[in-house]
Formats: C-alpha cells, sequence, structure tokens
C-alpha cells in the first residue's frame, strides 16, 4: 500500500539526483554486462536557479544492479536500479521512505523517464540501436588514472554529452552535459554486498507528487 506522505525536501536536490539518473542511464547502456565494482561518486551541477550544486556519494555497480549513494545540501539519498525490472527506487534516507519509478510511467520527464532506454549497448558502438542519437570518438584519455576512450554523443534536440568510458570496465568514469559533471574517482574490483540493492523493510512507498507543492509535480524542463 502507497502512504501518502508529505516530505518537505529540496526540489534543487531531487532534480540534481534525477540528473544523475540520466547520466547513469547512458552508462549503463554502454555495456552487455556490467562487471561489478564501487567508487566514490562526485557531481557538480547548475540545473538549479538557486546557484551550483555539489553532490558526493558512492557507486556499487553489481550483476544486475546499480546503487548510487549521494548526498548534498545536508540530505542523503540512495538510487537503486534494477536492469532486469527497469525499476528504479529512490531512497529518502532521513525521511525513511522511497518513491519507485518504472520504465515508461507517468509523464515524459523527470526520474520516471530516465530509466525508459536501459538495455545493453555494444561499448564500441555507444550509438548502437539509437535512431536518434550520434556519436563521434574523440580518442583515448586517461581519467581518474584509468584509460577511457572519450566519446562525444548529441541528441536529436543537438544536446550534446561527453562520455569517458573505462576500457576495462566498459562504463563511464566521466560524463559531462551542458550543466552536470559526474566523475568517479578510487576504482575497486569486486561484487558489491547484495543488501546494498535492497530497500531496508523499514523505509515505507510514496508518489513523487506527494513531496511537491500544488502546481509542480514536474521538474523544471531546460
Amino acid at each position: 500500500m502507497v502512504r501518502r506522505t508529505t516530505v518537505k525536501y529540496p526540489l534543487r536536490i531531487l532534480f540534481t539526483f534525477a540528473a544523475a539518473l540520466l547520466l547513469f542511464q547512458l552508462a549503463s547502456a554502454q555495456v552487455p554486462q556490467l562487471n561489478p565494482f564501487s567508487a566514490d561518486l562526485h557531481i557538480n551541477s547548475t540545473r538549479s536557479d538557486r546557484g551550483p550544486l555539489e553532490v558526493a556519494g558512492q557507486v556499487y555497480v553489481g550483476s544486475g544492479h546499480i546503487r548510487m549513494n549521494m548526498e548534498g545540501s545536508g540530505h542523503k539519498t540512495a538510487l537503486l536500479t534494477d536492469f532486469a525490472t527497469k525499476t528504479t527506487d529512490i531512497l529518502l534516507i532521513e525521511q525513511q521512505v522511497y518513491i519507485e519509478q518504472k520504465a515508461g510511467q507517468g509523464p515524459g520527464h523527470g526520474p520516471n523517464s530516465m530509466t525508459e532506454e536501459l538495455k545493453p549497448y555494444d561499448p564500441d558502438h555507444p550509438c548502437a540501436n539509437q535512431p536518434n542519437v550520434t556519436c563521434k570518438k574523440i580518442g583515448v584519455e586517461e581519467v581518474s588514472g584509468r584509460s577511457c576512450d572519450h566519446w562525444e554523443v548529441t541528441d536529436k534536440e543537438g544536446r550534446l554529452t561527453n562520455l569517458w568510458i573505462d576500457q576495462k570496465l566498459h562504463f563511464p568514469v566521466k560524463v559531462v552535459t551542458k550543466d552536470t559533471e559526474m566523475l568517479l574517482t578510487n576504482i575497486r574490483y569486486g561484487e558489491p554486498d547484495p543488501s546494498l540493492f535492497t530497500i531496508p523493510p523499514a523505509y515505507h512507498k510514496m508518489d513523487l507528487g506527494a513531496m511537491m507543492p500544488q502546481g509542480m509535480q514536474h521538474p523544471p524542463q531546460n
């Protein structure tokens, strides 16, 4: 049962986390099979009209799952993505609530749309099976001490994303868009603890709309 609970949570933080979901949608689309690892996460965003926002955390990549722990402006959030079910759960740690977002669920903007294209791609051709996206390989560069292929990705609306894809992990170590940058550091190989990909039993489920004032049910568009 979904509990209708009002939770005060800065929308700018949530929208930044939604942007992070988009970055990891790109990230997860690069590999037929993810190589398990963990890393420290750094996100800088200027999406908000209230000024730049910095987010720090960790990334855990398992067999079929990704967890992102993020902390910004004093708030802690975790994103749990299940590739088999194409579902992302947004956990608000302080409130002990979570929001479930499935592919194709709800309107075409915000976190719900960011898991819609979760599927494996050829790491040598990041734009394969994406008719409205073009890719250009810039070269091979070192990022966070890792050898990475630098790809420039352009969508049908001309929006540009730069990906630095680790040659061994086949996973982006760095992602840069117009207003957001993500960087992974301190990368460690190995399968994370499976419990990291489960929702704690004390958490209850709620709707994204319950967190927002009337008339603000959708994130701001660019």
